[in-house]
């Protein structure tokens, strides 16, 4: 029988619309308060939630064998993948960093093989996620100029590094899913790991001589806690437990796209005939993606 994956794939479309608007969210928040404060206060209070969650919902703990993994997972995607990517932005445009955390799907497909992992690579499989990369450089290209910036280099290797984090931390935490672990239980254990850590490093790395608790950064606060992390979070475990990995990795692309047009919604700025090409072009590296695993399935 067919496995029917389309509750994994509605989890999935969530997170690219989620974590898209979350762009406008952060912008807003860190006017206020630091980046890495800001994001140890979204974590650990996201964690809160899918704590309490899951000791409502379930409350019986596995193993510790089956959660210690969830720990270093946390450790990579959430403090030096998501907190890391907010200090380096300090340094580099905003385009150029979103094109940089662009490349997770290919840093997925390259470790995988060089790892003998179970996703091997085809010519749909790498023509589509090179699709993807082309069209985010696209919609992008006006920032491309950074590149000839020595002032961001630092910023740029900062989130190569922090990109490459959040894809390790990924695998890992698919490879050692486990059905005896909640995702409310695996999220919450990321989450508050990523934001103990970022708690630690936040005195020496940020400015706090602007920090204030106005309205408008607890409201981004608000937002970023309910849906950028504890809504998304736990539709991101999901669908890394029913689809592959590189498929999940997509978000990548389709992220900045939601960016762009809630930019133009909100913000007024420029929507011209290139995001629509561009658009295009990542929704065709999708399709070819997803190709690509079919077939791995029908000859596996």
């Amino acid at each position: 029988m067919q496995n029917n994956n389309t509750k994994a794939y509605i989890a999935l479309a969530i997170i690219c619309v989620t974590w898209g608007t979350t762009f406008l969210a952060t912008r807003v928040g860190i006017q206020s308060i630091p980046p890495i404060l800001f994001g140890a206060i979204r974590q650990t209070t996201a964690a809160a939630f899918f704590f309490t969650v899951f000791f409502f919902k379930d409350g019986r703990l596995p193993a510790w064998k089956d959660m210690r993994m969830q720990v270093l997972a946390g450790m990579l995607m959430i403090a030096l993948g998501n907190g890391v990517v907010a200090w380096g932005v300090k340094y580099v445009s905003s385009g150029l960093a979103t094109i940089i955390c662009s490349m997770m799907p290919i840093w997925v497909i390259i470790i995988n093989l060089f790892t003998n992992g179970s996703e091997k690579l085809n010519w749909k499989i790498g023509l589509g996620t090179l699709l993807g990369f082309v069209g985010l450089a696209l919609i992008f290209s006006d920032h491309l100029a950074d590149f000839e910036n020595r002032d961001y280099l630092f910023g740029i290797i900062v989130i190569v590094f922090a990109s490459i984090s959040w894809t390790v931390g990924t695998m890992i935490a698919k490879k050692n899913y486990s059905e005896k672990v909640s995702p409310f239980l695996s999220s919450g254990i990321q989450t508050l790991t990523g934001g103990l850590m970022l708690f630690l490093v936040s005195p020496f790395l940020d400015d706090y001589s602007y920090l204030r608790f106005d309205q408008s950064g607890l409201l981004a606060l608000a937002y970023l806690v309910i849906l950028g992390s504890a809504v998304s979070y736990t539709c991101y475990s999901y669908a890394l437990s029913k689809l592959p990995t590189s498929v999940v990795a997509m978000y990548a692309y389709i992220n900045p796209v939601i960016a762009v047009i809630m930019g133009w919604l909100i913000l007024d700025e420029k929507l011209n005939s290139i995001i629509g090409v561009s658009a295009a072009i990542i929704l065709s590296g999708l399709y070819l993606v997803n190709q690509g695993f079919k077939t791995q399935k029908v000859t596996a």
